[in-house]
């Protein structure tokens, strides 16, 4: 008799669940014919509030996709159902990519003064993103510092250096010239590299639509980006010298003050720095690989300084949006 109740108990628990299962199908189900009807993005907002693990989820999700044309939204999708059977989001993201790719084009067809073999190398990197469904460039900075105090060049440059300085400035080097190793400090050098880094999302964000690409900086290249796209970017921050007869040859500047009446107070020499960037960009799995190297150096004066350290700041920072400059010009 017990097991006779029980078993009483268990069909009518069954039946309430399957009853309760039956009226939330419908609901979930006359709620996605809501959707269907309205086509908004705000329907299929208010659908996904209702029902976060609805059964007709990924329909409401075309549907958004349809209505907002949202690349980042076609990305998810894609991620989310790779073997989804809704063909019209493949032919969405075809759309958008080939839409941002004609936007480039206009861009550059009838500018010459970008880098050809950049624009070319950028047109492929557009295609390959499309076709593989890629999102992110990964971007690596890395760099060096090995500077040299004047008196460490070799006896004849020295020597020489300061018989010309002597017969134009009434002064030797020697004696008048600050130690650029103890004055050249590397601890800003976080603020020079993310003049490069804004210069790389710019132009990203200037050339395609909000969204369509990220630029995110990493730490070092492993194995484990060996799939990914990444731009590399070393930098070795030295002395500014000039080639004369075989021999380098430290660039001297001058830092001074002005007086009031507009003439010059020596306070000292200096040796100017200079930088050697690399530049390289690869798309994994084939042979396109951008790469351009270019050794900045600074104008020939720098204002409102007020220390020797300030005038290496504007002298590296200088350098390092020279470049920046040149890696947008490149690309567009």
């Amino acid at each position: 008799m017990a097991f006779t109740k029980k078993h009483k108990q268990y069909s009518v628990l069954f039946t309430l669940v399957l009853l309760v299962s039956y009226f939330t199908f419908f609901d979930d189900y006359f709620k996605y014919l809501e959707v269907k009807k309205n086509g908004t993005s705000d329907a299929c907002i208010s659908y996904y509030l209702a029902f976060p693990n609805g059964f007709f989820t990924e329909d409401v999700k075309v549907i958004e996709i349809e209505d907002s044309r949202d690349i980042v939204l076609v990305r998810d999708f894609i991620d989310d159902y790779p073997n989804s059977k809704h063909s019209s989001v493949e032919l969405i993201n075809l759309e958008l990519w080939n839409d941002e790719i004609r936007r480039y084009d206009s861009i550059v067809v009838s500018n010459d003064r970008f880098d050809q073999d950049a624009v070319e190398f950028f047109r492929i990197l557009l295609n390959y993103m499309r076709d593989e469904n890629k999102s992110t460039i990964y971007f690596n900075l890395s760099g060096d510092t090995k500077v040299t105090n004047f008196e460490f060049y070799s006896s004849n440059i020295v020597s020489l250096m300061d018989e010309v300085y002597y017969a134009t400035d009434y002064r030797n080097i020697t004696g008048n010239i600050e130690d650029i190793s103890s004055n050249y400090s590397s601890g800003d050098i976080d603020t020079y590299e993310n003049i490069i880094i804004s210069s790389i999302n710019n132009i990203f964000e200037n050339i395609l639509s909000d969204k369509f690409i990220t630029v995110k900086s990493i730490d070092g290249i492993n194995d484990q980006y060996s799939d990914k796209l990444y731009i590399d970017i070393n930098y070795n921050i030295k002395n500014q010298e000039d080639l004369y007869e075989g021999d380098y040859y430290p660039a001297i500047w001058e830092y001074f003050n002005t007086t009031s009446s507009g003439s010059k107070s020596f306070i000292s020499y200096f040796i100017g720095i200079a930088i050697d960037f690399e530049f390289s960009f690869k798309i994994p799995e084939t042979s396109k690989t951008y790469q351009f190297k270019q050794s900045a150096n600074p104008l020939t004066e720098i204002n409102n300084i007020t220390s020797l350290k300030d005038a290496y700041r504007g002298l590296t920072k200088q350098n390092f949006q020279d470049f920046a400059d040149e890696i947008s010009n490149n690309f567009g």
